[in-house]
């Protein structure tokens, strides 16, 4: 229940991070977009150290840290999966040919040597992997990967060790 708790949190701030970006007319930078990162760290931290705070008795494994930290990311990777559904396809339906725009200037950029016509070719590609539905999982997807990495890293500092208990024996 805490994992979805603070993953329904944690997606939902990510959630208004991206509308504050989309507002602000900044929702195409990629280095603003890698705030949001912050933002899932602190929510599978947060949520990780009230779990073992409120409901472990103030101690946690290495593995129920990582696991709790991963479902955090479960969730809310769901949540904005869903979004970004709903964002491509209904709140900015014009965020494709943006994306396709920016990837044909960065190829542009960075591969003066192609012709016209493979640029396009390349673009087109990309377009195949950019409906709203394919959108929607690379979200859960990434989201479940990063939740994954941070959760291998935030397990370490979060995990505390009942040293009583093992003494005992």
């Amino acid at each position: 229940m805490n994992s979805l708790w603070f993953g329904l949190i944690t997606g939902g701030v990510l959630i208004l991070f991206s509308l504050v970006l989309f507002l602000a007319g900044l929702h195409t930078s990629r280095n603003l977009g890698y705030i949001g990162y912050v933002f899932l760290i602190a929510g599978l931290a947060w949520g990780t150290i009230e779990y073992r705070n409120k409901s472990l008795g103030g101690f946690i494994s290495y593995g129920k840290a990582f696991m709790s930290c991963f479902m955090i990311g479960l969730y809310a990777g769901l949540i904005l999966a869903v979004y970004m559904f709903v964002f491509v396809q209904y709140i900015h339906p014009g965020f494709i040919g943006e994306m396709l725009d920016i990837s044909r200037q960065a190829i542009y950029e960075s591969n003066s040597n192609m012709t016209d016509e493979q640029v396009e070719q390349a673009v087109e590609m990309s377009a195949k992997f950019m409906s709203p539905v394919m959108l929607a999982v690379w979200t859960f997807v990434g989201y479940l990967f990063a939740s994954a990495v941070f959760g291998l890293i935030i397990a370490i500092f979060v995990k505390k060790e009942d040293k009583s208990a093992a003494s005992q024996v």
